[in-house]
C-alpha cells in the first residue's frame, strides 16, 4: 500500500506568512514612528532631556538630589550647595512635577547613585491635585527622557493613564509637537550639533532664562502682575489622599533605602503669602507628616531672619517663582540650614511656626512693595 502524500495542511502553510506580514506591518509601522518623532517632536528644547541626560552621565557620582517642581529647579543650584556642603549633588526637578513624578525620579536616583540624601520640594498646589492623569505632561516631561530599560518609567506611566499612556511613548508628537515655523530650524538641531552633551545653546534664552548644568534653570526678570495668589489652600485638605499617597511612598522608600529625606518649600513672598487663605494649614501638615515619618520639613517662606536673607521684588520672576539672582541667595541660605541639621542643631529656629506671626514680625520685602502698588 503507498504512503498518502504527507501535504502540508492549507492553514498552517499561511501561518508563516501571515506571521512575515505581521513582523513587516510593525517595522514598517516603527519606521513611521520614528520618522514623524523625527521630523515633528522638538525634544531638542527640552530642559528635562538635557537634565536626565546630565544626570544619567553623573549618576555613579551623584550623592544628593533635589526633587520638585519648577520651584525646585529654578531655586537650587548644585554647584553652589557642592562648594557649600562637599556633596555631589543634582537638581531632578521639572515643570508642574507632581508627588508621583517625584517618587518615581528618587526611585530612579536611588537605583542608579549612591544616594545618601533626597531634598524634596513641596509647592503646595501639587499636592493638592487629586489625580496624576489630570497633568498628563508632567508625566510625559519625565518618561520620554527616562532610560528604556528603566522599569520606573513604564510603571509611572501605567499609573498615571494605564495602556493609552504608552501611545504617547511611542508617539510623543501627540503631545509635544513643533510648530510649521520651527521644522527647518529643528531638523537642522537635530541633524548637527542638538544633541551634544554640555550645548546649552538650545535651552537658553537670552534675557530669559537660560539652563546652566546640573538641572538648574537661571531666570531674568521681575513679577510682570504682583504677587497675587493662584490658589487657596482647603483646610478640610490641605494635601489630597493622592498627595498624600505619593508622599507616604516616598517617606517609606527614602526611610527602607536609608536615605535621609528632607522636604522644603522654596520661599513664597510674604505678599504672596498673605494673600493665600489657609496656607497655615498646609505647613501643619507638612511638619506633622515629617514628625510622623522622622524627616524635617523647612518652609523657607516662614524665615526668621530677615537681615540674612529678605527677598524682595527683584528677587522673583513672577508672583511665586524666584528668578537667578533670587536663587543663588536663596540656595547659600539653604546651604545654612542643610549644614545646621547635618550637625546635629536645632534648625526649627530659623523659621517661624505660624504664617501669621511671619507677617506681623518678620515680613520680606515684597510686603512693602504690595503696599505701595495696591493704590496705583
Amino acid at each position: 500500500m503507498r504512503e498518502r502524500d504527507k501535504r502540508p495542511n492549507s492553514k498552517q502553510a499561511g501561518i508563516p506568512g501571515k506571521v512575515c506580514l505581521a513582523l513587516l506591518f510593525a517595522a514598517l509601522t516603527a519606521g513611521l514612528c520614528l520618522l514623524l518623532n523625527f521630523l515633528l517632536v522638538d525634544d531638542i528644547h527640552s530642559y528635562s532631556r538635557v537634565m536626565l541626560e546630565e544626570y544619567y552621565a553623573e549618576s555613579e557620582t551623584v550623592d544628593t538630589v533635589f526633587v520638585g517642581s519648577s520651584h525646585c529647579y529654578r531655586s537650587i543650584d548644585p554647584r553652589l550647595v557642592d562648594e557649600a556642603l562637599g556633596t555631589h549633588s543634582f537638581n531632578l526637578g521639572t515643570s508642574q512635577q507632581l508627588p508621583d513624578g517625584s517618587y518615581y525620579l528618587i526611585r530612579e536616583a536611588g537605583e542608579n547613585s549612591p544616594l545618601k540624601t533626597v531634598y524634596l520640594e513641596t509647592f503646595y498646589t501639587g499636592y493638592s491635585q487629586t489625580e496624576s492623569k489630570a497633568v498628563p505632561l508632567a508625566c510625559f516631561l519625565i518618561t520620554d527622557y527616562l532610560r528604556p530599560t528603566s522599569m520606573n518609567r513604564y510603571q509611572y506611566l501605567w499609573e498615571m493613564g494605564g495602556p493609552a499612556a504608552f501611545a504617547d511613548l511611542i508617539f510623543p508628537a501627540r503631545h509635544m509637537i513643533a510648530t510649521p515655523d520651527e521644522l527647518l530650524e529643528l531638523w537642522r538641531a537635530k541633524l548637527t550639533d542638538g544633541y551634544t552633551p554640555g550645548n546649552y545653546a538650545y535651552v537658553t534664552y537670552e534675557g530669559e532664562e537660560a539652563y546652566q548644568g546640573r538641572g538648574f534653570v537661571y531666570t531674568w526678570g521681575t513679577p510682570p502682575y504682583g504677587f497675587g495668589s493662584i490658589a487657596d489652600v482647603d483646610p478640610q485638605a490641605p494635601v489630597s489622599e493622592f498627595g498624600a499617597d505619593y508622599l507616604q511612598r516616598i517617606a517609606d522608600y527614602c526611610a527602607q533605602q536609608g536615605i535621609r529625606l528632607v522636604m522644603f518649600t522654596a520661599p513664597l513672598p510674604s505678599a504672596y503669602l498673605a494673600d493665600t487663605e489657609g496656607y497655615q494649614y498646609f505647613v501643619d501638615y507638612m511638619k506633622a507628616f515629617a514628625a510622623k515619618n522622622g524627616s524635617e520639613y523647612w518652609d523657607f517662606s516662614l524665615w526668621r531672619d530677615t537681615g540674612t536673607f529678605s527677598p524682595g521684588f527683584e528677587d522673583y520672576s513672577d508672583a511665586h517663582h524666584l528668578n537667578g539672582q533670587g536663587a543663588e541667595r536663596f540656595t547659600r541660605v539653604f546651604c545654612r540650614v542643610a549644614a545646621a541639621s547635618e550637625a546635629g542643631e536645632d534648625v526649627n529656629v530659623f523659621f517661624f511656626d505660624r504664617v501669621e506671626d511671619k507677617l506681623t514680625q518678620a515680613p520680606d520685602a515684597t510686603i512693602t512693595y504690595a503696599a505701595e502698588t495696591a493704590g496705583q
